[in-house]
């Protein structure tokens, strides 16, 4: 009884001694010798104790022909098997009663062995040789381990009589089964358990959810057959606490009992908790859940054939756990589906932790047809209602043939192609390879690397590229291991077409293997391929090898145009159909296309989500390439654009690429001709002049516009020259479009004369002239050019005039040997600043000079002007002899011809003569002007449209003759009425005008009378 099982056994039983405290008596007989000990009635309290808890037990021994005479020790040992854990009992309240008996006070707990020990001492004085002595102790702080069913094991009692540190054997009373002790399972019933049978007694009957439930048992809402027993029985139980406080506990329980915890007046205890199945799987022979998924028919070892469900549940106490299958029109499967014998409704199977059970049935549908089978666990009595059940559905197809379907049969070069395995079981690997003859070739004619052609995304537990040396030729694969998944019942992965040939291409999906090709590595599902050999890829094996056309795709270039100008920065842009990633760009002069540098070491171009791509600013002959510096030098040549992939990828793009490979690749080619730097510059003065104004004078600034394309360093530089050797030396920023503008350029020191501005920039060459400037010039062309001013010449050295000067930068740029600088030369006069008025008249009788205005008329005032619009303005002020103003005006717009127009309203001047000032600030100009009643209206001016009639006179007499008589005599009639003019207006005026026109026709009146 003291072999290994026992004491295991004994140490589970010992555990459970906290939650009942039983009292037993074993009766224990035996025949000692002399001067041995006899048991006589004994007892260990409590003899069963529940699993989990921690129990205080009290031993009561009654020892007889104990011998208190021969003065020796007596030592009394409990071996409790290993049941009990006693890494932290005690020994206490130890009694010993007896003639001549005493407890020396040693007594000590062996943890290791379970075993309590107790020392008993002989007094002095006389004793018997055959006495009684009774012994109490108690035994503190021993747990009872959990248990699987009740455990019973037994207590051995042994003494050492003579206390020579050995228990004696043969007569001495040695007793290994001297106390049973029991460990219950608190799920099982027994004396101590919180369930029981029906009345009490027996194991509580799970199958039918009846029984009987002591104070601290938990008790599930819709329980129905059950009552409390024991010392609660009869009593009523009442919500502790909550929003149902107070509410009886009620039997049967109702499935909408409150939950939570129960007391009555004896402050005894029921739980009452909700009944949940916590978890529900269907398993395949991978042991993936296909809950919800799909399954192959198979046969009765493979696909419906070998499944497993699988349910968790709370309620095991309680109930067990019911399998339920129908198929799709509702009928009950269960008995065809799942082998009685091999069912698991029996607690004995429940999981120990988090107090939630698990049981499991093996099931095969392969003979009960294709369809969608319902799969519902549920309590085996009442507990069938809401959370209490729970169903999922397995769909068995009929399709036990793996296919790869692919979700585009046509695609352009690149694009991405999503595939999917289906009719294989969940949890299998299945091997998806594409030879490496359907890879396409680099820039020189290699197959590419096809270890990206399948993407990791998906199922995908591995992919890579693998050569196959078992032929006679080494053969690659473009490779992906796919699993196919526990909850869709299909493997999904994906194919990037980038490194993929244009053709049709074979994609081959193999059989699953035994073995799985790829495994998990690490919690971060890092995989790698293993397990993976050559035979994976034999023919023989492959299941499905559905077909791929992959077409060319196409590039179109909408900028740069045909032309280019050198050293010019351009946007390259244009679209791809699909499937192009980054595109390269290059350019061929002769028989191979040069690769073009687009600055910053980069040499392709991404394209954007909406097939566009786009690259700003690239200087496409200053940039370091081959194909740059072809386009350093004018001329015509092929520009082109081609998807990166096909040139060695973003990263490796080639130098260089035939003319056929070119061509034969995704790309766009066009013409482009490459001309010399250009510039156009417009500098704007004021009618060809420039005001010197302010104080000090000094000239007015001009606005400078224009184009310069292919200007070094995006700048253009501006010389000013002064007739008297001042030179001015700046520079103006050209725009990315090649174009420049600065408003108010100061045109420097320049005195009152012919002065130039000159504007100017490097050629292709990037220098100035040859290159090569004199030596006072210190290497720099702006100290050359400041050099010059007469203000900083060297000492000794004379002055320029503005001609010299002028004549020295053209020798050194555009005129100097080999140069390729552009220039624009614009001359003008500085003058002091000048405002005149040259034409007065009334508003829509145009007249040149000063003419007479009316009362109450508007007056238009015409002049000329230096000055520069908007910085200036023009003041026109109308006054009197004694200096009364009486109209007044102004205005700061005009043409840059420097002619200005303004009028004055004349309301409430009298008649009588005024003077009129213009005003620019910098000086003025004064005319006196006639106010008159009345001014002619300008009637009189269309009658000079006759005068192509004398024409007609000369030639045919005779028509001009009837037509003329009608004329001429309203003519005369004007005239009369025009004379009154001159004497009321005072001065010159329409009235001249008019007198004249009056003595033509008069002279023409008499010619033809003559006639």
């Amino acid at each position: 009884m003291t072999d290994y099982n026992d004491k295991a056994r004994a140490v589970i039983l010992a555990a459970l001694m906290v939650f009942s405290v039983f009292a037993g008596t074993v009766a224990f007989s035996g025949t000692a010798a002399a001067q041995s000990a006899t048991p006589g009635n004994s007892s260990l309290t409590p003899n069963s104790v529940q699993e989990g808890s921690t129990n205080s037990l009290t031993v009561d021994l009654e020892l007889n022909s104990i011998d208190t005479q021969d003065g020796t020790a007596q030592t009394v040992s409990l071996d409790f098997n290993d049941t009990l854990g006693m890494s932290s009992a005690g020994v206490s309240n130890v009694d010993v009663s007896g003639e001549n008996v005493t407890s020396n006070g040693n007594s000590n707990v062996d943890s290791t062995n379970n075993v309590v020990n107790l020392t008993l001492g002989d007094a002095s004085g006389s004793g018997v040789a055959s006495d009684t002595v009774n012994v109490t102790f108690d035994i503190q702080n021993v747990v009872a381990p959990s248990v699987q069913g009740n455990q019973q094991t037994d207590v051995a009692l042994s003494l050492d009589t003579n206390n020579d540190g050995s228990f004696e054997t043969g007569a001495d009373p040695v007793s290994a089964s001297f106390f049973t002790f029991t460990v219950t399972d608190s799920t099982t019933g027994g004396a101590s358990a919180t369930r029981a049978g029906s009345g009490g007694t027996g194991d509580f009957d799970t199958g039918n959810g009846a029984g009987v439930v002591y104070p601290g048992a938990t008790v599930y809402q819709g329980e129905t057959d059950i009552s409390v027993g024991g010392s609660a029985a009869g009593t009523t139980f009442t919500k502790t606490a909550g929003d149902a406080q107070g509410v009886p506990l009620e039997f049967p329980i109702p499935q909408d009992q409150a939950t939570g915890t129960y007391n009555n007046s004896a402050n005894q205890q029921i739980t009452v908790t909700r009944p949940r199945v916590t978890d529900l799987e269907v398993e395949n022979r991978q042991g993936a859940d296909i809950a919800g998924g799909s399954v192959p028919q198979g046969n009765s070892s493979t696909g419906s054939g070998e499944l497993t469900v699988i349910g968790d549940w709370n309620y095991q106490k309680a109930e067990n756990l019911e399998l339920t299958i129908e198929n799709e029109n509702g009928l009950e499967v269960t008995n065809q589906a799942v082998d009685e014998n091999n069912g698991a409704d029996n607690p004995a199977d429940k999981a120990t932790t988090s107090g939630t059970a698990s049981a499991s049935w093996d099931v095969d549908l392969s003979d009960l047809n294709t369809g969608t089978f319902t799969v519902t666990v549920e309590g085996s009595d009442d507990l069938d209602f809401g959370p209490a059940t729970q169903s999922t559905t397995v769909t068995v197809t009929s399709d036990d043939d793996v296919t790869l379907d692919l979700d585009q049969s046509s695609v352009i070069r690149g694009d991405d192609v999503t595939y999917t395995i289906r009719g294989s079981n969940a949890g299998d690997q299945h091997l998806v390879a594409i030879e490496d003859g359907d890879f396409r070739t680099d820039a020189n004619g290699n197959p590419v690397s096809g270890s990206t052609i399948f993407r990791n995304v998906g199922d995908t537990l591995a992919r890579g590229e693998y050569t196959d040396t078992s032929g006679s030729s080494n053969t690659d694969y473009a490779f992906a291991i796919v699993e196919i998944d526990d909850d869709t019942g299909v493997g999904v992965g994906q194919i990037d077409t980038s490194n993929l040939d244009t053709s049709s291409i074979d994609v081959n999906v193999y059989e699953t293997s035994a073995t799985n090709l790829a495994n998990e590595q690490g919690s971060n599902r890092s995989l790698r391929a293993q397990n993976f050999t050559a035979a994976n890829l034999d023919d023989d094996r492959i299941e499905d090898d559905p077909s791929l056309q992959v077409e060319e795709g196409e590039i179109t270039i909408d900028n740069p145009g045909n032309t280019y100008v050198v050293n010019s920065e351009v946007d390259i842009n244009g679209s791809v159909s699909g499937g192009t990633d980054d595109v390269a760009v290059y350019v061929r002069r002769e028989a191979r296309y040069q690769v073009v540098n687009l600055g910053g070491g980069q040499r392709s171009i991404s394209v954007d989500a909406d097939n566009t791509f786009e690259k700003e600013d690239v200087g496409l002959s200053t940039n370091s390439g081959p194909g740059n510096n072809i386009l350093s030098l004018p001329g015509t040549y092929r520009f082109g654009i081609i998807d990166a992939s096909d040139v060695g990828g973003t990263g490796s793009i080639a130098d260089n690429v035939t003319t056929s490979n070119f061509n034969t690749g995704t790309s766009a080619q066009q013409s482009i001709r490459v001309t010399d730097t250009e510039l156009s510059v417009n500098i704007q003065t004021v009618g060809g002049q420039v005001a010197l104004t302010g104080s000090p004078e000094s000239p007015e600034p001009v606005n400078i516009t224009g184009t310069a394309l292919g200007a070094t360093n995006n700048e253009v530089i501006v010389i000013t020259v002064g007739e008297r050797g001042n030179v001015g030396y700046d520079t103006i920023s050209v725009d990315d479009d090649g174009t420049f503008e600065e408003e108010d350029f100061n045109l420097g020191d320049l005195e009152e004369g012919r002065a130039s501005a000159h504007v100017l920039m490097q050629g292709r060459d990037g220098a100035f002239g040859d290159g090569e400037l004199p030596s006072s010039a210190s290497g720099s062309f702006q100290t050359f050019v400041t050099n010059l001013d007469r203000d900083n010449r060297p000492a000794g050295t004379s002055t320029l005039t503005g001609d010299q000067i002028r004549s020295r930068i053209v020798d050194q740029t555009t005129e100097d040997v080999g140069s390729d600088d552009r220039m624009t030369s614009t001359t003008f006069q500085i003058n002091t600043a000048r405002t005149s008025i040259g034409n007065v008249y009334p508003e829509g009788m145009q007249a040149s000079g000063v003419n007479p205005v009316a009362v109450d008329s508007t007056a238009v005032v015409e002049g000329q002007t230096n000055l520069r619009p908007d910085d200036n303005s023009i003041t026109l002020e109308l006054s009197s002899q004694d200096g009364t103003s009486v109209a007044l005006s102004s205005s700061d717009e005009w043409s840059y011809d420097g002619t200005w127009s303004m009028t004055l309203e004349l309301q409430d001047v009298q008649t009588g003569t005024y003077e009129l000032e213009a005003d620019d600030g910098e000086n003025s100009d004064i005319v006196e002007v006639q106010v008159v009643q009345s001014v002619e209206t300008a009637t009189p001016e269309p009658t000079a449209t006759p005068e192509p009639t004398p024409t007609d006179t000369a030639t045919p007499e005779p028509t001009p003759e009837p037509t003329p008589e009608p004329t001429p005599e309203p003519t005369p009639e004007p005239t009369a009425t025009a004379t009154p003019t001159p004497t009321e207006g005072g001065g010159p005026g329409f009235g001249a005008i008019v007198a004249v026109i009056a003595l033509i026709a008069a002279a023409l009146l008499a010619v033809r009378r003559d006639n």
